[in-house]
């Protein structure tokens, strides 16, 4: 799934399908990179340390605090996301670069060619179905089709390190379809790419690119599951258009 990544492996770059000329560019930043906390007032300096090797400036990053919600903000500069608690991020400004972290929450990137516009969306458990509030925003502000966007799921935790409670299963099958739950060896385990592809073909998605990756196996990607409460590595998921 990773298209390119730097003679050092510092970022990972992801599939925007469609081969648009003009498309911004999707990164996501490897383990190795360190962990990539999203800190108003403090800073990160491995942050902003990673974001000036893959070409943005640090200072035009559009960033919120996550919320494990569906909630999504249309924004041109980073001023007007100041305490604001989201999950997704949309912009038309091409001097910004849209970014959320993620450590097993599926990353989601969306362009469109059309008004220039571009996304990035935190989606775990709990937010899943937030690829309709995007769509739906992107459709309001921007006139955007939803058959011309181009999307990319990016990597996840996958069904094989990810068990849950009956009771969420049910409901996740419910919302996002049965296949959206895996049940190999008697135990309900979620399907992140399952339900956000169900979800994207439902919303008349047509160019669309999907990770194979899962985040708890993949030992390049950080993984909540896989290192622990403690210790594990917050990824930066990034999008827009790198000077370099």
């Amino acid at each position: 799934m990773f298209e390119r990544a730097s003679p050092e492996d510092a970022r990972l770059e992801l599939d925007l399908p469609g081969g648009h000329a003009r498309a911004p560019r999707a990164f996501l930043s490897p383990r190795s990179a360190g962990d990539m906390a999203y800190r108003p007032g403090a800073g990160n300096p491995l942050r902003d340390a990673w974001l000036s090797s893959a070409g943005f400036d640090p200072g035009s990053m559009l960033a919120v605090i996550l919320a494990h919600s569906r909630r999504v903000e249309c924004v041109r500069s980073p001023g007007e996301l100041a305490g604001v608690e989201s999950d997704g991020i949309v912009t038309d400004n091409p001097g910004a670069c849209a970014v959320v972290t993620v450590a097993d929450c599926m990353p989601i990137f969306l362009f469109d060619p059309d008004s220039g516009a571009f996304e990035v969306l935190h989606s775990g458990w709990k937010g899943t179905g937030i690829l309709s509030t995007a769509v739906a925003l992107m459709a309001e502000r921007f006139g955007s089709r939803p058959g011309r966007l181009s999307v990319c799921l990016g990597p996840a935790i996958g069904p094989c390190c990810y068990p849950v409670p009956e009771e969420r299963a049910r409901a996740f099958a419910a919302e996002f379809g049965d296949a959206a739950v895996s049940r190999e060896g008697g135990l309900p385990r979620l399907d992140l790419r399952a339900a956000n592809l169900a979800l994207a073909e439902s919303l008349g998605i047509a160019t669309l690119s999907a990770a194979a990756e899962c985040t708890a196996c993949e030992p390049r990607l950080g993984s909540y599951r896989r290192q622990g409460a403690g210790c594990f590595t917050r990824m930066a998921a990034a999008i827009g258009y790198p000077s370099t």
